[in-house]
Order: structure tokens, then C-alpha cells, then sequence
């Protein structure tokens, strides 16, 4: 489905988020402050604090990930065959339109110590989601045992699923989140996103893909 290619991606993530400041003193000395938002309403889960009584899985390294054979790939087995064939059939749009834009949706269970970050930008590469030529993609990756969430966004789409749009659709994915809503979540968040990148191509969604 996707042409390997290299790709500038703007991330934004989700539940924790570290926001690091750095100032230089008069004196030349480097002042780092860490400040550590809780996204959760002070809390790190999606329980609101609360501890999930599934055991960690081991680490799979990106490169040991199967390549995709459809748009979702859900390896931590959290999702309905209902909401993967919906969101399926959202994105085959996307790709087969005047929006062209490509959207994976990855389930892991654990990224045992390994930045979000880094590990959502690897597995954007190696697949190359988003055509060549155009980078129009977008990643979601989801890190089930971690409660974290990664968008990551091509640069063909950087002033359209911008980082403020794509932060408040990480938002409103929290709520089901912490319910363990992953269909809904993941729904919600494809949803949003094929309204977005669907407007600004002035393409219309078929009436049995829009919520």
C-alpha cells in the first residue's frame, strides 16, 4: 500500500507531554527547566491514575513490525473488525481522491522505554505513508500499556492537519481512552482528521463514511 520514501513529520503527542525550556544566563551558564504536564488531569493513565492490570508485552523494534497490508494495523489486538473496516474505508477514500493523503493507524501494546517520538517517525519512514512527491500522510500510533499517542503529520499536510488541530484531536480521543474506548477513539481521531483534509481539497466524504 505504501512506497518507501523519507519524510519530514511533524509529531505532536498526547498523554504525557514534557515541555522543555532552556534560557541562557547572563553569566553564559545554561538554565534547562523540565516542566512535566500531565494531560490526564494530573494523571498519567488513561484510568486517571489508576494502574491497568494488563502485564507489559517485550518491545517490538520498528524495524521488526510487518509491513502493512491495509491501511489499519492493529497489533495490539484492541480493535473491533467493525471499526477497522470503517476506518478502512474512510481512509481508502483519502488515498483514492482529490484529498490524497494517506492515514495509518497503528495499535502496539508496549513501547517498553522507547520514545514515542522516534518510534513513530521510523515506522512513517520504513512504510512510507504518504505518496512520493507529495508527503501528504498522517501516522497515529497508539502504545496501549505505555497510555500514549503519537500524530505524526507530513509536511505536504503541515498548514492543513496543523499542530493545534492535530492536539485537539489527540484531546478528544482522551476521554475514550481512558474508558478503553479504542474503536471510539480511533473513529473519533480517523474522523476528524478526513474532515480536515477532506475540506481543504473540497471533496465530500460519502455519506456512509462520515460519522
Amino acid at each position: 500500500m505504501f512506497t518507501p520514501r523519507l519524510m519530514s513529520i511533524n509529531i505532536r503527542d498526547g498523554f504525557n507531554v514534557l515541555i522543555d525550556t532552556r534560557a541562557k544566563l547572563k553569566t553564559g551558564i545554561a538554565l534547562s527547566i523540565a516542566v512535566a504536564v500531565l494531560a490526564l488531569g494530573g494523571a498519567s493513565s488513561f484510568q486517571g491514575g489508576s494502574h491497568w492490570n494488563t502485564a507489559l508485552a517485550a518491545q517490538v523494534p520498528v524495524e521488526e513490525l510487518p509491513k502493512p497490508s491495509d491501511y489499519v494495523s492493529d497489533f495490539a489486538h484492541v480493535l473491533s473488525h467493525d471499526a477497522i473496516l470503517r476506518v478502512d474505508r474512510i481512509c481508502s477514500q483519502l488515498d483514492h481522491s482529490k484529498a490524497d493523503t494517506q492515514v495509518a493507524v497503528v495499535t502496539i501494546r508496549t513501547l517498553n522505554g522507547a520514545d514515542i517520538a522516534d518510534y513513530t517517525r521510523k515506522l512513517a519512514n520504513m512504510w512510507g505513508v504518504g505518496k512520493k512527491g507529495s508527503n501528504r500522510g498522517v501516522t497515529l500510533l497508539l502504545a496501549i500499556d505505555d497510555r500514549k499517542w503519537r500524530i505524526a503529520v507530513g509536511f505536504g499536510l503541515e498548514g492543513i492537519l496543523t499542530n493545534s488541530k492535530a492536539d485537539a484531536i489527540g484531546q478528544e480521543m482522551i476521554p475514550r481512552l481512558r474508558a478503553k474506548d479504542y474503536d471510539g477513539a480511533v473513529t473519533l481521531a480517523v474522523d476528524e482528521i478526513a474532515r480536515v483534509v477532506a475540506a481543504s481539497a473540497k471533496e465530500k466524504l460519502d455519506p456512509m463514511m462520515e460519522p
